[in-house]
């Protein structure tokens, strides 16, 4: 295939994937329940019982550590490996309000250890005794800092912030099992990704308990186990957190066998160079929290919740038109589903109202009676429009308005949200309790209720058209790179090759200021074809977005196509590498693995295993039938290609009469193609972001200046420093993160904002 984007054979494909090899490994999962009395008491000894039972057997591997003398010389011990493995126990997942009950800890040639560190006594409730005081531990710990150690921890923002909170000591971790298994496999899946099972999984080949804290402790606080029991438990944890690195060190090793057979020295650059000095930035601005304005949150509730009144009314004024139509069926069906007044949060009442009363007909086949905005919006009457409006406010009330002040802790005043620095398969943030990333740019009121600590100014800086301009970089285009170091708009000059006209011509201003309805027109065409590559989108959604025929669409896709080659190339070789590695690359390295796009669009197999005819029990000297014949196979694949979707489930049974299962790839596999382009785009953006994220989080100048790192947005980095150092820190701050995308050959500049609250006024230094 001439032209197309070959991969060096080095990269590997996905089948040969770090940890790829034992996908197929079956797991055990443990399923203990907690039984007995309902008090404490009771509780306890039906969890001392099913630790002895389930855990006893490890009693002479691991050890509580009570002893300053036996502390010290597990540290030196540690020291001198060079390597430790820490884990904590906890009273919650709050390191500002909840404690840290114990440390657990672990290096080769020593057994698992458990320090207890704030265990209390279930009957008293008081601390218990022989608990080694947290000043100890705090030189004990110290002493890690001192010398250049290899730490490995999972999920490490969360034990870093524990023991800093809890000792006063911020260790740094080196090796994060999480982020190494979420790079050498992301598609593990949410249930599957954490410690005790990826343990299971891959250390144990699937054998074993993975026993999780909430199986053994059920509603009991840790620190109220007794440390002879818990400690069972705990001290288990760095040791299968030491071993799970073990497995994983080879491959993430750039010069080792098992990581450059596999290709996967760019992964490994990606996991020692962007996630592990990040994780460090993440746990720090956890800890530094955004302020949060009570007063100004407390005029948004009076705002909105009169607003969500008059939309209210609004939605029974419209229900009250149909007043005689609502009786007439309710007169015919006297058990139907409507209360009085008509429930207009109920789906079921409103689509009573919808398709049965006012008879709005059918407008998705695929949900006949359905409600949501997608099918209102086209329903496209009164009662539709107001009952969006309705929800719109509802759903700011109930998402923003009134939960953000309750997300506020305590202790500070401010709001401290949980960051995944691998929150996408791609890489991408995300973020939760609450999500900062996910509030309405739209809406200008919400982000104004997260302000500048006193004496603060926020600092927000955000990339110009990051991801198109990753676009440029990876299809190598000439013209549009050309476009950027020129500082031209990129949609424009795309527009005017694409429709052979002047770059002034697709422009959205004239040179005096004034609106170029036809520019902007051309402008918007390009921009839409463009983001619809990014995003994977098809030509039908791209001319729903248009307001177009598809085959308008399709005509405007491609000229862009014929303006800029490149573009169309990048699409096809992006897929050709998916289809035949199984995964595709980011600038940086990362890997998206598809490995469904190496499969065949059906695969069969017998449903019982061996053909019909063969007799699992005969006694003949005869090789079994298990791959279904391929005259079976070409049979039934060319009735599947030729037939509609819908007709597809009659072939599908027609070979299971035969006894052959099918297998249907196809829509997994258009699912993994719309996110071919997708993954390479973002993910290198969420590398470049990450990039700029340690660059701005470790600036020693930065810190001297009394700069914070608080939020990252995406292509967006807000922080805040004291007004007097503003200029300087607005300088730095843009110069750091326009220079932390080595791998750009464009400039990409990143305009600071200043204001005192989010999405405020700006304040002018």
């Amino acid at each position: 295939m001439a032209g197309l984007f070959k991969v060096p054979e080095r990269l590997g494909r996905a089948g040969d994937s770090a940890i790829a090899k034992k996908a197929n490994s079956k797991s055990k999962q443990s399923s203990v329940t907690v039984t007995g009395g309902g008090d404490l008491i009771g509780k306890i000894n039906t969890i001392r019982a099913m630790v002895e039972k389930h855990l006893g057997h490890l009693r002479d591997k691991y050890i509580v550590i009570q002893s300053r003398e036996v502390l010290h010389n597990y540290i030196t011990k540690a020291i001198e490996n060079g390597i430790i493995s820490i884990d904590t126990e906890t009273t919650g997942l709050d390191p500002l309000q909840d404690e840290l009950v114990g440390i657990c800890i672990y290096t080769p040639g020593m057994k698992g250890a458990y320090i207890p560190v704030n265990h209390k006594s279930y009957v008293t409730q008081q601390k218990v005794m022989n608990q080694l005081p947290v000043d100890f531990l705090k030189e004990e710990f110290e002493r890690l800092n001192e010398q250049p150690m290899n730490t490995v921890m999972f999920n490490s923002p969360f034990d870093i912030r524990f023991i800093k909170s809890g000792l006063g000591v911020k260790l740094t971790c080196t090796w994060d099992c999480y982020l190494a298994a979420r790079l050498l496999n992301e598609n593990e899946g949410p249930g599957n990704n954490g410690l005790k099972k990826l343990h299971q999984k891959y250390v144990l080949d699937g054998e074993g308990d993975a026993f999780k804290f909430d199986d053994l402790f059920k509603g009991v606080r840790f620190d109220f186990i007794p440390i002879q029991v818990g400690y069972l438990y705990a001290a288990h944890d760095p040791v299968i957190t030491y071993e799970l690195y073990e497995f994983q060190l080879p491959f993430l090793t750039p010069d080792n066998y098992e990581c450059t057979s596999r290709g996967l020295e760019d992964v490994a650059w990606v996991f020692h160079n962007i996630e592990m000095p990040c994780s460090a930035v993440v746990a720090e601005i956890e800890d530094n929290g955004v302020a949060f304005d009570f007063e100004y949150a407390n005029q948004l509730h009076d705002k909105y919740h009169a607003e969500l009144e008059k939309k209210t009314k609004r939605v029974y004024e419209v229900i009250d038109m149909y007043s005689a139509e609502i009786e007439a069926y309710k007169m015919k069906n006297p058990n139907h589903k409507l209360s009085d007044p008509i429930n207009i949060d109920s789906p079921t009442q409103i689509a009573i109202l919808l398709y049965d009363i006012i008879k709005v007909g059918v407008i998705d086949e695929k949900a006949p009676r359905g409600t949501g905005e997608e099918i209102m919006l086209k329903i496209d009457n009164a009662l539709s429009h107001a009952i969006l409006d309705y929800r719109g406010v509802g759903k700011l009330i109930n998402t923003y308005i009134d939960k953000l002040p309750s997300c506020v802790n305590p202790k500070d005043g401010r709001i401290h949200c949980k960051f995944n620095q691998y929150g996408a398969d791609t890489g991408r943030f995300s973020s939760s309790d609450p999500n900062l990333q996910n509030i309405p740019s739209h809406n200008k009121d919400i982000r104004k209720m997260f302000t500048a600590s006193p004496g603060y100014v926020l600092m927000s800086s955000d990339y110009s058209q990051q991801e198109p301009k990753v676009m440029a970089q990876l299809c190598g285009d000439e013209k549009m790179l050309e476009a950027y170091r020129q500082g031209k708009d990129l949609y424009a000059e795309i527009a005017s090759l694409s429709f052979n006209t002047t770059y002034e011509n697709c422009l959205e201003f004239r040179p005096d200021g004034t609106t170029n309805p036809d520019g902007k027109n051309r402008r918007s065409q390009a921009k839409s074809i463009l983001l619809g590559v990014l995003y994977g989108r098809g030509v039908p959604s791209i001319a729903e977005q248009l307001g177009t025929s598809t085959k308008k669409a399709q005509e405007i896709k491609d000229s862009v196509f014929r303006g800029f080659p490149a573009i169309k190339q990048f699409e096809e070789d992006s897929l050709y590498m998916a289809q035949n590695y199984g995964f595709v690359t980011t600038l940086w390295g990362r890997k998206r693995r598809l490995p469904v796009l190496m499969k065949p669009d059906f695969e069969f197999r017998w449903a019982d295993g061996v053909a019909p005819d063969d007799d699992p029990l005969g006694f003949d000297d005869v090789e079994l039938c298990t791959e279904v014949p391929d005259r079976l196979v070409q049979k039934y694949t060319r009735l599947l290609n030729r037939a509609y979707f819908g007709q597809r489930r009659k072939i599908f049974e027609q070979a299971n009469a035969e006894g052959i299962f099918v297998e249907d790839n196809t829509r997994l596999k258009q699912d993994a193609i719309r996110q071919v382009v997708n993954a390479r785009i973002q993910g290198s953006a969420a590398d470049m972001s990450k990039l700029a994220m340690i660059k701005v989080g470790t600036d020693k100048q930065l810190k001297e200046w009394g700069f914070r790192l608080l939020i990252p947005v995406h292509d967006e980095l807000i922080g805040e420093c004291p007004k007097e150092t503003a200029k300087q820190c607005a300088e730095r701050f843009a110069y750091l993160m326009s220079t932390a995308a080595d791998k750009l050959t464009i400039p990409i500049s990143c305009d600071v904002e200043i204001t005192e609250k989010w999405y405020g006024d700006r304040v002018e230094i």
